[in-house]
């Protein structure tokens, strides 16, 4: 398997995941603590942007893979203080609130930032241990 198949299988298993945790920080009924439920859907969000950027880009740079991610949190959330009536409805529709979200806060900007770096270290240690293995794997037998 081609390195960038093997990046593409690892992302195909790191993006739904993370959306599922990011989803299930938002329930009501969850059972993570009060600053999870908080701030952990809007890290994992980020996470998530760094894995599907990832998975569509694996010959990029890691570096630069988080960096625009990064901006394109950032992005997504400068967005959000343009109030023209068509897009406040379309940001109050289940899907497009998850993606575009409902207000400016700067609370938003932080866990951006730690949401690319947990991407950041879970792809540097994902791709190394993924790719060390893949490495080994292809010797010879003596």
């Amino acid at each position: 398997m081609s390195r960038n198949t093997t990046l593409r299988v690892l992302y195909a298993t790191l993006i739904p995941l993370t959306m599922w945790l990011g989803l299930a920080t938002r329930d009501p009924e969850c059972v993570f603590p009060r600053l999870l439920r908080v701030y952990g859907g809007d890290i994992l969000y980020a996470t998530f942007i760094v894995f599907g950027l990832r998975f569509l880009f694996p010959r990029w740079r890691l570096w630069m893979v988080v960096l625009w991610g990064l901006l394109f949190c950032v992005g997504i959330e400068l967005q959000q203080l343009i109030t023209v009536p068509w897009l406040e409805r379309l940001r109050h529709t289940f899907p497009f609130g998850l993606v575009l979200g409902y207000g400016f806060r700067w609370s938003d900007m932080v866990c951006y930032v730690l949401g690319v770096t947990l991407g950041y270290g879970v792809c540097w240690l994902g791709e190394k241990v993924t790719l060390r293995g893949r490495q080994q794997g292809s010797g010879t037998a003596a």
